[in-house]
């Protein structure tokens, strides 16, 4: 038995991942641990492209939900992540540390706060409450309401593998 998982490097992934490594381009060390199990790493990526790329959320919508579920689970790796990540969505410095403050922060749109709400409700006990799930039919379609609900499942367990894995920061991150 290992002590903890390892990142394993990409050079060391073996051919079983190319197309994998290939479809990452430079992958992070959540993919460098998920590959010490390639049948994973590859059943888990078409769910992950989908959250990540296809999404009927916006950019900003998925950011605003992955960052406050890695507040609220203690993910800093997901945290550091998605920092960037929530930039290159259009998130300002000032936005991204007002996540932490939660949906009753001041600045927030009702949209930009119902979000959050989600997350937040979904962290206890994976429910949305009922004026929670009203306002998101409100606001949002079914592929839109499902999206919200998968974002936040997928990185509800992609913390609990970095926490869990203590899965280390990139170099020079």
């Amino acid at each position: 038995m290992t002590e903890k998982l390892k990142p394993l490097a990409p050079e060391n992934w073996g051919s079983a991942l190319d197309a994998v490594k290939a479809d990452l381009g430079a992958p992070l060390n959540i993919h460098n641990v998920f590959a010490n199990h390639p049948d994973l790493l590859r059943a888990w990526m078409p769910f992950r492209n989908h959250v990540v790329r296809n999404s009927t959320l916006t950019g900003r919508q998925r950011e605003l939900l992955i960052l406050r579920n890695a507040h609220n689970t203690r993910a800093q790796y997901e945290w550091d992540q998605h920092v960037v990540r929530g930039r290159d969505a259009g998130l300002t410095d000032d936005e991204i540390a007002r996540v932490r403050l939660g949906p009753s922060a001041q600045g927030w749109t009702p949209e930009e706060s119902l979000l959050l709400t989600a997350a937040d409700e979904m962290r206890g006990d994976q429910h949305l409450g009922g004026a929670t799930w009203r306002a998101l039919c409100d606001k949002f379609d079914d592929r839109q309401i499902l999206d919200i609900i998968v974002t936040i499942g997928m990185y509800m367990l992609l913390s609990t593998v970095v926490n869990a894995a203590q899965v280390p920061m990139e170099d020079g991150h």
